[in-house]
C-alpha cells in the first residue's frame, strides 16, 4: 500500500516537473525570435541609412568637383578676359602721340601684368583643391588692384604730357599772334598760370586730388583759347610766303627775304641792326622782331618763327614745323637731333 502510494506521489511529481517546464520555456522562446527579429529590422534600417549616407557622400562629391571645376573655369575666363584687355589696352598706348620714354614705360608696366596674369593661370591650371584655389583667386585680387593702379598712374603721367604739348602749342599761338602785332600780355599772364598748374600736377598723380586738379587746368586752358580768339579776331596774319615755326636748344642760322621774323628766346643772338623792328630783353628773354634780306644767328634756346622765303638751318635738339609755300600744308612738328635745314617759300 505504502509502495503504491509513494509511485503515485512520485508520477504526480514528475507530471508537475513536465508541466512547470513546459511552462517555464514558453515565454523565453518567444522572447529571442523577438528579439532577432528586432535586431534584423535594425541592421536593415542601418544598411539602407549606410547606403543613403554613401549615395548623399557621392552626390556631394561629384557636386563637390562640379563646384570646384566650374570655380577653376570662372578663374581662367577672368585671366583670359583680363589678357585681352592688356593688350587692347597695349595697342592703344602704340598709337597715343606721347614721349618715347613715357610710351616705354606704360608698355612694360602692362607686359609686367600680362606675365603676372600667365603665371596665375599656370597657377589656377595645377590647382587641386580649394584651397589652392582660394589662394589663387586671392592673388588674382592683388594683381587686378595694382594693375589699376599703374594704369591710373600711366594714365596720370600721360595727361600731364598732354597739357604740356597742348601748352607747347599755346605757346606757339602766342608767338604768331605777337609777330602779327596783338598785344599778347593778358594770354603771357595765362600761360605762366597754366605752367605753374601742369607742372604741380605731378605732385597729385596717384592722389584722389588728380581729377580735382585736371579739372582746374582745364578750365584755365578754356580761358586761354578765349583770349586766343579775341586776339585772332583783332589780327588776321595773311600768310603769302612760306612759313617756318621752330624750336632750337643749340644754334641756328636763319638767312633769306623775309615779311615777318620773330626770335625769342635765351642765349646770343647775332642781326643786323637795319632790319630790327622792335627788340625787348626782359627777365634774362630777348625777343626781337625783324624783316627783309638778312641773315640772323644765334646760340642757345630759341623759338623762331619766320614769313618768307629763305632757309633756317638748326645744330642740337627740337623740333619745327614747316609751310613751304602759300598752297602747301603745314607739317605736324618734326622732332630733329642734331643737325637739320629747313627750305621754305
Amino acid at each position: 500500500m505504502r509502495v503504491r502510494s509513494f509511485i503515485g506521489l512520485v508520477v504526480l511529481l514528475m507530471l508537475c516537473i513536465s508541466i512547470a517546464t513546459a511552462s517555464a520555456a514558453a515565454p523565453w522562446k518567444k522572447a529571442d525570435e523577438n528579439a532577432d527579429k528586432g535586431f534584423s529590422k535594425a541592421k536593415n534600417w542601418f544598411n539602407e541609412t549606410k547606403k543613403k549616407v554613401e549615395e548623399i557622400k557621392k552626390k556631394v562629391q561629384e557636386r563637390r568637383e562640379k563646384v570646384f571645376e566650374a570655380w577653376k573655369n570662372h578663374l581662367k575666363a577672368w585671366v583670359n578676359m583680363a589678357k585681352r584687355w592688356v593688350e587692347r589696352v597695349q595697342l592703344r598706348v602704340e598709337n597715343l602721340h606721347i614721349g618715347d620714354e613715357s610710351k616705354q614705360r606704360i608698355l612694360e608696366q602692362l607686359q609686367d601684368a600680362k606675365e603676372k596674369l600667365d603665371e596665375i593661370e599656370q597657377e589656377i591650371n595645377e590647382s587641386q583643391n580649394f584651397t589652392e584655389l582660394k589662394y589663387t583667386a586671392q592673388r588674382i585680387r592683388e594683381v587686378w588692384i595694382e594693375l589699376r593702379q599703374e594704369l591710373r598712374s600711366a594714365v596720370q603721367t600721360y595727361a600731364i604730357e598732354k597739357y604740356e604739348e597742348v601748352l607747347e602749342r599755346l605757346r606757339q599761338v602766342r608767338d604768331r599772334l605777337e609777330a602779327a602785332g596783338a598785344d599778347v600780355t593778358e594770354l603771357d599772364e595765362k600761360i605762366d598760370e597754366i605752367d605753374a598748374a601742369v607742372a604741380d600736377l605731378e605732385n597729385y598723380a596717384g592722389t584722389p586730388e588728380f581729377a580735382e586738379k585736371v579739372k582746374e587746368i582745364n578750365g584755365m586752358f578754356r580761358e586761354a583759347f578765349e583770349i586766343v580768339k579775341d586776339l585772332a579776331k583783332e589780327v588776321r596774319p595773311v600768310y603769302n610766303t612760306g612759313f617756318v615755326y621752330a624750336y632750337v636748344n643749340g644754334s641756328f642760322e636763319l638767312s633769306g627775304n623775309f615779311t615777318s621774323v620773330q626770335i625769342k628766346g635765351e642765349g646770343d643772338i647775332s642781326i643786323p641792326d637795319d632790319v630790327v623792328v622792335t627788340s625787348v630783353d626782359t627777365k634774362g628773354v630777348k625777343m626781337i622782331v625783324a624783316k627783309g634780306s638778312f641773315t640772323a644767328s644765334g646760340e642757345g634756346n630759341f623759338r623762331i618763327l619766320a614769313h618768307g622765303s629763305g632757309e633756317l638751318n638748326l645744330n642740337g635738339n627740337g623740333y619745327y614745323r614747316v609751310k613751304e609755300s602759300p598752297t602747301s600744308s603745314m607739317t605736324d612738328e618734326i622732332e630733329f637731333e642734331g643737325s637739320e635745314t629747313v627750305t621754305f617759300g
